[in-house]
């Protein structure tokens, strides 16, 4: 389940507001999945990113831990300005489980140029890795990661069934952003999740909405509106992994002796 929604930016308590009441509004099914988009604490506020971060998480996690206890539900909580040690701002998306424990933390190593990210943040110093979720292992990229296929096949190769893509992704490039996040599942055979926001900033960028739920064949489960508020959802069947790796067996046809990147 992904929450879509508008942020608000610089406003990190009528965010939390608004997470807060489609919790309640839609309240997800004990045991699910509910997804937050990308820096949806305080939106892009880069100018005054340093006055919107958390220090080590501290604050949200518990706000988050707390609606994962309440509802029952395994919450990737998106990503927030966060501040680990030292003066820099990372872009930081974490994950609980209905129990409230805290299962995995990521922070964006691809800066994006374009948004100008590179002058007000610093990129994470850890490569992707995956976790255990619900008994099968995940992985959790941000935005603009969406844009380097290593990391996604990285990912896969340490068995990841779900990819979840949190993001603020900009209208002007929506195309991007589907066309990418169906490749990604097709070419590692996994479900890509992909949360985004929607809505015009005061910097002037619009962003995409069209969160959606992909198959491991490139077949899109559910898709999110460009401009609305709305909870997108779809039930995911890990079984049929093992079906389309069978049927087109990319895995088993790698020729690792050929790629040079490797």
């Amino acid at each position: 389940m992904i929450f879509q929604f508008e942020v608000v930016e610089g406003n990190y308590e009528k965010n939390l507001e608004k997470v807060q009441r489609m919790f309640k509004e839609h309240e997800p099914e004990k045991g699910s999945i509910v997804v937050l988009p990308e820096m949806w604490s305080s939106g892009y506020d880069l100018s005054n990113i340093r006055d919107h971060a958390f220090h080590d998480l501290e604050g949200v996690k518990d706000e988050i831990e707390k609606l994962a206890v309440e509802y029952g539900v395994n919450i990737v909580a998106g990503s927030v300005p966060n501040i680990k040690s030292g003066d820099d701002v990372l872009n930081t998306a974490f994950v609980v489980d209905s129990s409230g424990k805290f299962l995995h933390e990521y922070s964006k190593i691809h800066l994006v140029p374009m948004l100008k990210e590179p002058e007000y943040l610093t990129g994470g110093d850890a490569s992707v890795e995956t976790f255990d979720l619900l008994g099968d292992k995940a992985g959790l990229v941000i935005c603009y990661d969406l844009r380097f296929p290593e990391l996604f096949r990285d990912l896969a190769l340490e068995d990841a069934k779900v990819i979840f893509v949190v993001a603020e992704w900009p209208a002007e490039r929506t195309e991007h952003w589907l066309t990418l996040l169906k490749a990604r599942a097709i070419e590692n055979q996994c479900y890509i999740v992909g949360s985004n926001t929607f809505g015009k900033q005061p910097n002037g960028t619009t962003f995409a909405g069209n969160s959606i739920i992909v198959n491991p064949f490139g077949e899109v489960l559910a898709q999110g509106a460009a401009d609305a508020e709305e909870v997108v959802e779809a039930d995911i069947d890990l079984e049929y992994i093992a079906e389309v790796r069978e049927d087109v067996p990319i895995f088993k046809s790698r020729r690792r002796d050929m790629y040079k990147f490797l």
